[in-house]
């Protein structure tokens, strides 16, 4: 086991480790956008920057593994200013559509440009545009607000086998798109809609019908497939307006397949079912 030292606390880490696993084990929180413990590590949102003791600069914690007496920081004043800058940098052609926003309440954007963001930006040039793509009946997409963190591409690749999406173009220009304009018919797919962090990828059955915090959740199991998929149900007054992947490991890790985002469950009413239809934890009861 190697000792490494986080904001002058000391920790055990297996070989092979990296700052962000180690800090998250211990409860430390680094932000991250494009890190995701399920996918391969892409260090390409730079969001995660923090201080290393002997390091000419900052480093992004994703990406650098721990080494024995390793002493890092996440809450230097350079860690800091890292942080801010990259998100100064993140939200430089990132639309003010939070009010409009189906992501608004739930997003990380939101909460990290909060947290770890300035108050101004010396940026004061016109934001770039995008065109939206045309992904098929789940996904809507808002392009313009993309960061490129590429985590819908790695999930693509290497979760769902199949090569959907990727990164076309450089610098500026660089943009998240389908090959040839085709659709995402992964089975799959619904779940890029939870991966993505900015609100880029949305639900489209239940694009702007309703606010998160509306909403109440109910612990449920897929319907349609035949692994038992754990399921977060999201309703207001009996009415299903969306069902989300919930994190089970034995089962479905933190996946489900595409169809809870708009499949036979959402447009029923709760209260149609008679109470025989449900059971509390245990056998069930008639």
């Amino acid at each position: 086991m190697l000792k490494v030292e986080i904001n002058g606390q000391q920790f055990e880490a297996e070989p092979g480790s990296t700052i962000i696993e180690v800090a998250d084990s211990a409860g430390i929180y680094i932000p991250r956008f494009c890190y995701h413990e399920k996918l391969s590590v892409a260090a390409n949102c730079r969001m995660c920057l923090v201080e290393v003791e002997k390091a000419p600069k900052p480093l992004p914690a994703c990406a650098t593994p721990v080494t024995d007496g390793m002493v890092v920081q996440t809450l230097s004043d350079i860690a800091k200013q890292a942080q801010e800058d990259i998100m100064e940098f993140l939200l430089i052609n990132h639309p003010l559509d939070c009010p409009i926003c189906d992501q608004g309440g739930e997003c990380p954007l939101q909460d990290q440009a909060m947290g770890f963001g300035g108050s101004s930006s010396v940026f004061e040039e016109v934001k770039r545009s995008v065109d939206n793509l045309d992904l098929g009946p789940l996904i809507t997409t808002e392009m313009t607000r993309c960061i490129h963190c590429t985590r819908c591409v790695r999930f693509g690749e290497e979760v769902a086998g199949v090569m959907e999406l990727g990164a076309i173009r450089r610098g500026e220009d660089m943009k998240i798109s389908t090959f040839l304009g085709t659709s995402m018919d992964s089975e799959v797919s619904g779940n890029v809609i939870d991966l993505c962090p900015v609100g880029a990828l949305t639900s489209k059955p239940y694009r702007f019908t309703a606010r998160t915090w509306e909403l109440n959740g109910h612990t449920g199991i897929s319907p349609h497939d035949c692994l038992g998929s754990n399921l977060e149900i999201q309703e207001i007054r009996g009415v299903v307006k969306r069902v989300l992947p919930r994190d089970n490991e034995a089962v479905n890790e933190c996946c489900a397949p595409a169809g809870p985002h708009y499949g036979s469950l959402r447009p029923t009413s709760l209260a149609q079912y008679p109470a025989e239809h449900f059971r509390e934890v245990g056998p069930l009861q008639e």
